[in-house]
């Protein structure tokens, strides 16, 4: 509608001269026995992601990666594997335009069933969907997925080969 098109772009105004505002982030790529990844719908942005988000103040990558997860799916760990992807990306969320500097740690997990009850009720619409999603499953859908080439870059994961030094993903 024409009242949907004016307050998208009365939004990108106001944030077209805007810097963004960065937001290092902690996320985990969590694999499954069955070697599927957990993937959450993020409905605003139409995309899915893996489980994580920003760090707080005085957090690590890592520490944010570990609450995050817990919030998210319920899952409690001490510790998580290797730092096996990094990404860059502008985004706008709420009128607020951000640089999201992300690091992804490895963690593999027996299959559980996902409980959001840890995450904010705004969260909680916002992802409303959560799925384990197979290799094969991944490179066949035609739904958006951060980074986009999820199903490329998992497939070593998957076969146990971590790589020495993260991977810059894209977009």
């Amino acid at each position: 509608s024409r009242t949907h098109d004016r307050k998208i772009d009365m939004c990108a105004s106001r944030t077209a001269n805007q810097a963004p505002r960065p937001r290092p982030s902690g996320r985990v790529v969590l694999i499954d026995e069955q070697d599927r990844v957990l993937l959450f719908k993020w409905e605003t942005l139409n995309v899915w992601i893996t489980p994580g988000g920003g760090l707080k103040p005085g957090e690590t990558y890592e520490e944010a990666a570990i609450r995050e997860l817990r919030e998210e799916t319920g899952l409690i760990v001490s510790e998580l594997g290797p730092w096996v992807w990094s990404r860059s990306h502008v985004f706008r969320w709420n009128e607020m335009l951000y640089d999201a500097r992300e690091r992804f740690f490895l963690l593999r997990t027996p299959h559980f069933q996902v409980s959001s009850e840890g995450m904010e009720p705004a969260e909680r619409e916002e992802a409303s969907a959560h799925r384990w999603w197979s290799l094969d499953e991944l490179s066949s859908s035609k739904e958006v997925f951060a980074p986009r080439r999820i199903a490329e870059l998992l497939a070593p994961l998957v076969q146990g080969v971590i790589p020495g030094e993260p991977i810059e993903t894209g977009s």
